[in-house]
């Protein structure tokens, strides 16, 4: 086939792959294609398989670069990588059924690999990131034992893998033949093949495919942005350290659980508000203020705007790479080296779960404070300010109340210009940013979360239709509450991140209601308002092993204590002290009351004693677990705040 065809007929892959080689350029996504998208093209061939008549099925478009320094006929993929890369798997799927050692050599010389014993390599090599994993484990033999996915773009290869098997094979137990799906895949799959002449017009197309089919992540976007201006600035050092980097940052978030285009969009956005010094509506668009920054049509005519390009690019990356080994350290735990004061305090805020108005900050802190000590220190109030403002219930009216001015701090800290502008907030102090973030924080706390606000929202009001068990930050507060009760035992604070399905019942703590109504229209009380207030207030809630809870949650608390206490069926005794603490208070309200007669409400009256009793408990603990009167300029902030507020 002339290349002069390109673009004007439907070319199948036989022709598209004869005598030529393909890679997919660094600055693609990796792969990443899931089911829905393998259905689509399973569709297709179904609809082949059915229609004797149809010559040829329209695939879709490649866009292809020719590379001019080649010395065999090879083009970069431009656009098109998914699909083309998934009929290499599914041919490869093939393969392995077909019985004819020279209809599979066959298949692998037009296809999968080329050359000599040495010298073979490839004819579709993906980018750096997957083409180790796709060459050994997808068109190789060997298997994810030798070669474990470290990527998202990894598992998606493998699961496709694996939808493609089983759809052959259920195809060919149905009575299809190997031979009529290769004709299908070789021969009526058909593209339409663009391959501009100039770069330029590979430039302009690049940026037009970013923003239609399958919709990159901004994340991808911006590497594709760097890369791209590496290479129109003749930066091949920058080029490579580029590829090594991003091959880090995509590792790093994978290790961190954070791979979809919503994370990797979050990660992107934190980055550039401390980087460049975004402001928070900002920095919802990190691609196209990157590409302000970085103003490649200037850095391409001028050689002094050539280099400060090259020195952001550089100093970009190498932020994303440092910002991708904190993700890893706090979502992905890899705590190796470093100080246990600092792990446990990593372990609690990734416990929170909820982080988009702090994360600026975390970075810009952890990637530019060295001294331990402070760190830990503005960590912990970080913790106390996401938890106070964020986590606590009805303390703002919106989640990102106040964003704006953290993101602010965040990027002010990490460029040392606090104190330009912050400079009378604290006059007393010692004139340095860590104590300027300190204070700023301390103040936004008591503004957000004052004291009084703070503990009063631990009481539920009568007339307040909320319920302690909707709270979200409830499971967090009982973890850190056990924390406390048993200072030297490690709490395993990922208990409370997994959800029932996420594991066994012994692995897995609920949070579990004291009493409910079922219990008390068992014995004839039925009050139902005062039933329903009592049942939602704070003090009505522990945290429990789910293998007891499971057990015995409809029993009435005399019968769940002796289970919590004592175990159950061959299931151990609760490990909690909360639940030993309650259960110890629970006995001390019921002698008391032992002696009285049993009227009506009797039940009402104790189980209300023991909720007041557990809700003083808790507030005492969150005054104490999240207070702020340790921190710098907290009293002369409270008493500023306070004259406000009177005048």
């Amino acid at each position: 086939m002339s290349n002069k065809t390109f673009g004007t007929e439907l070319t199948p892959i036989s022709q598209i792959f004869q005598d030529r080689l393909f890679t997919i350029p660094d600055y693609q996504r990796g792969y990443a294609w899931e089911k829905k998208q393998i259905d689509e093209l399973l569709k297709d061939i179904d609809h082949l398989l059915n229609d004797d008549e149809a010559l040829r099925h329209y695939t879709g478009t490649l866009v292809l670069n020719r590379n001019i320094n080649a010395q065999n006929e090879e083009y970069y993929i431009v656009d098109g990588q998914q699909r083309l890369t998934t009929l290499i798997i599914f041919i490869k799927v093939l393969s392995d059924q077909l019985q004819e050692e020279t209809e599979r050599n066959e298949l692998h010389e037009l296809y999968l690999r080329r050359g000599s014993i040495g010298n073979q390599r490839p004819v579709l090599r993906l980018n750096s990131d997957t083409y180790r994993f796709f060459e050994k484990v997808i068109i190789g033999n060997e298997t994810i034992n030798s070669n474990p996915p470290t990527l998202e773009a990894h598992n998606r290869l493998f699961d496709v893998q694996k939808l493609i098997r089983k759809w052959l094979l259920d195809k060919i137990s149905s009575g299809i033949s190997v031979a009529v799906i290769r004709n299908i895949l070789e021969n009526k799959l058909g593209f339409l093949i663009y391959a501009p002449k100039q770069d330029a017009e590979t430039g302009i197309m690049f940026e037009v495919i970013n923003n239609r089919g399958k919709p990159l992540s901004e994340l991808e976007k911006v590497k594709n942005y760097l890369i791209y201006c590496s290479v129109k600035l003749s930066a091949a050092v920058l080029r490579s350290d580029i590829d090594t980097s991003w091959s880090n940052i995509l590792r790093m978030l994978n290790t961190a659980g954070k791979t979809t285009p919503s994370d990797e969009g979050g990660f992107l956005r934190y980055c550039v508000t401390v980087h460049f010094r975004l402001n928070k509506t900002d920095s919802q668009y990190g691609y196209e203020e990157l590409k302000k920054r970085i103003n490649i049509d200037k850095a391409m005519i001028d050689q002094a705007f050539k280099d400060e390009a090259v020195k952001k690019i550089a100093d970009f990356v190498t932020f994303l790479d440092t910002a991708a080994l904190w993700y890893s350290r706090l979502y992905g735990q890899q705590h190796k080296d470093l100080d246990i004061r600092l792990s446990a305090i990593l372990n609690q805020i990734r416990a929170q779960e909820q982080h988009a108005s702090i994360m600026p900050l975390f970075l810009a802190l952890v990637i530019n404070l060295q001294q331990i000590d402070r760190l830990i220190q503005l960590l912990m109030l970080l913790e106390i300010l996401n938890f106070r403002v964020y986590m606590t219930r009805n303390m703002t009216a919106r989640n990102d109340t106040g964003q704006g001015d953290l993101y602010s701090y965040a990027s002010k800290y990490y460029h040392s210009q606090l104190l330009d502008n912050y400079a009378e907030e604290f006059p007393s102090l010692p004139l340095n940013q860590e104590n300027a973030l300190e204070s700023l924080l301390v103040k936004f706390v008591l503004w957000y979360s004052s004291d009084e606000r703070f503990k009063n929202s631990f009481t539920l009001e009568h007339d307040s239709p909320d319920d302690f068990y909707r709270w979200g930050g409830l499971r967090y507060f009982l973890m850190t509450y056990e924390a406390t009760l048993q200072p030297n035992k490690t709490i395993q604070i990922d208990k409370i991140l997994l959800s029932r399905k996420d594991g066994k019942s012994a692995d897995y703590l609920s949070v579990e209601h004291l009493w409910a109504l079922e219990n008390r229209n068992q014995i004839g009380e039925n009050t139902r308002k005062v039933d329903r207030f009592e049942k939602r207030r704070l003090g009505n809630f522990v945290l429990l092993e789910l293998r007891l809870n499971i057990q015995g949650y409809k029993d009435n608390l005399e019968h769940k204590l002796k289970k919590y206490l004592e175990g159950l069926d061959n299931e151990p005794a609760t490990d909690l002290e909360q639940v030993r603490r309650m259960a110890r208070d629970a006995k001390k309200i019921f002698s008391k009351f032992e002696n009285k007669t049993k009227s009506k409400n009797y039940y009402l009256s104790l189980y209300r004693e023991l909720n007041k009793l557990q809700e003083n408990h808790y507030i005492n603990f969150a005054e104490n677990r999240w207070s702020i009167k340790k921190f710098l300029n907290y009293k002369e902030h409270k008493k500023a705040l306070l004259d406000e507020n009177e005048g």
